[in-house]
């Protein structure tokens, strides 16, 4: 293999860690509050939490900035020619963008859930697969009442279903490198992937179903309730 792909591969994966290990939570949480998000209602470092403590607009921009987490490097794993590598490439620039969000280097490894990074990655490399992903979401959230857990659910159907799928238009992606052959061999294997980085951190959640203390989620009331701080209830 060429010494500069190699080299390539290993700097895009570096780099995809780093930044995804900005935990943008908990930034822009102790910039507003001087608190650590960490310690705050479900304990997760992202923009749902991040919305219910400090209201939605701070969770939208936790969300978008998330986002870019794997939608930069996906931009950079499908622009920069990576030869025959370039699978390879796609690849790593998600699942270590994802490990950086989940066990971010800076914050002693404990990071969120990785949706919204998904989501950015996922928008590059098949956005098909997006609207799959989000349709499932809904649906089983609606008959089940729990969010978290179902998404982890959702996004395995999605990469089983895309180990059979084959219809040339279900493979078109924004990224110019990213060739239909490329994304059917290494989209389904990839997502299972993120499954599997992500099943540690979901475990609690199902297992907080069992115990009766998971969260329910309403689609139909407010995505974002803010909660009161002490001084507000004075």
């Amino acid at each position: 293999m060429d010494p500069a792909i190699v080299s390539g591969l290993v700097f895009l994966a570096l780099g995809s860690y780093l930044y995804g290990s900005i935990c943008w939570a908990i930034v822009i949480n102790w910039l507003k509050e001087r608190e650590d998000i960490r310690q705050l209602g479900d304990s997760n470092p992202g923009a749902f939490n991040t919305g219910r403590n400090l209201g939605a607009k701070f969770g939208i921009l936790v969300m978008l900035l998330d986002t870019t987490k794997g939608l930069f490097p996906a931009i950079i794993a499908t622009n920069v020619n990576f030869k025959e590598q370039q699978g390879w490439a796609v690849g790593l620039a998600a699942t270590f963008a994802l490990l950086g969000h989940c066990y971010p280097i800076f914050f002693k490894f404990k990071g969120g859930n990785g949706y919204s990074t998904i989501f950015g990655f996922m928008f590059i490399y098949n956005p098909w697969m997006v609207l799959e992903w989000g349709i499932f979401v809904f649906l089983l959230t609606l008959i089940f009442k729990y969010i978290r857990p179902m998404q982890l659910i959702a996004i395995t159907a999605t990469g089983a279903f895309g180990l059979i799928i084959k219809w040339p238009f279900y493979w078109r992606n924004f990224g110019p490198l990213l060739t239909s052959e490329i994304a059917k061999v290494t989209i389904p294997v990839m997502v299972l992937t993120v499954v599997l980085i992500q099943l540690p951190r979901f475990a609690p959640y199902f297992f907080g179903i069992y115990k009766g203390t998971e969260e329910k989620m309403f689609l139909f009331s407010p995505l974002f309730k803010r909660r009161e701080s002490a001084s507000e209830k004075e």
